[in-house]
Formats: C-alpha cells, structure tokens, sequence
C-alpha cells in the first residue's frame, strides 16, 4: 500500500522527528511519502502531485492549523477528486499521544517467517503445517 501523508509543520509539534516517527510506523504497512523527509525533486509540487496521484490511502495529520494550509487543502481536494481515502490522525502537541493515534488506526503487523525458513543446516526451523499438526 501507498501512503501520502498531508500535514503542515506551521504547528511547531509537527516536527521534522514526528514526521521520521510516522514514516517508520507507516512503513510496516507499505511505502510512505512525506514530502519533507522525500522530496528531493528539481521541480518540488510536479513531485508532490505525482505521489498523491499514485496513493492507496491519504493520512491526514491534523493539527491545529491544517485548515489554513493552503497545500493541506489541495491535497484533500485532489484526493477527494481521485477517490483516494482519508484517514485522519488528531496530532496535539503531545508528541507520544499522536503517534498513539496513528498506532491505533495501523496496530503493529504479525509476521510469520517464509514458509521454508531454514537454519544454515537446512533444517526447517518453521514450517506452519507441521505447527498445527497437518501432515502435507
């Protein structure tokens, strides 16, 4: 999944350090573009519209100002235009409660290990069918 992360750093709580936070949340769940920690385009909003446009899913951070962000609001707009959905995450200037806001709309993945998972000695150090008691 593709994620675009909508936000404006005019709240100072929303920090350059929250937003490499969200990243490595978003990250267990698919790619995430940030256009602060991302963006390293020659011509910046051409970039910006081409990573919204190729997005699964809009997170919007919302803090205080994102209602006069001018970006903010074309970004939601032109998701809204292309049928991108918006997840919103209420972001307050207590840092660990907004990443707690994020944690509870994605919670942390469980992964299994590959099917034929061996040790150096080729022996199956996991195989799921032998794990529930299933003969292949």
């Amino acid at each position: 999944m593709d994620f675009f992360v909508s936000y404006t750093t005019r709240d100072h709580y929303i920090d350059r350090e929250l937003l490499k936070d969200i990243n490595l949340i978003l990250s267990y769940w698919g790619e995430c573009y940030i256009d602060l920690l991302h963006n390293n385009a020659t011509d910046k909003q051409q970039h910006v519209e081409i990573m919204l446009s190729q997005a699964d899913l809009l997170i919007l951070i919302a803090s205080r100002s994102i209602t006069q962000s001018e970006w903010v609001q074309w970004e939601l707009t032109e998701a809204k235009n292309n049928r991108i959905p918006i997840i919103v995450v209420n972001a307050i200037s207590d840092r660990n409660e907004t990443l707690k806001n994020l944690k509870t709309l994605f919670p942390p993945k469980c992964y299994l290990p590959p099917r034929n998972f061996y040790l150096i000695d080729e022996t199956p150090l996991f195989n799921p069918i032998f794990s529930l008691g299933i003969n292949s």
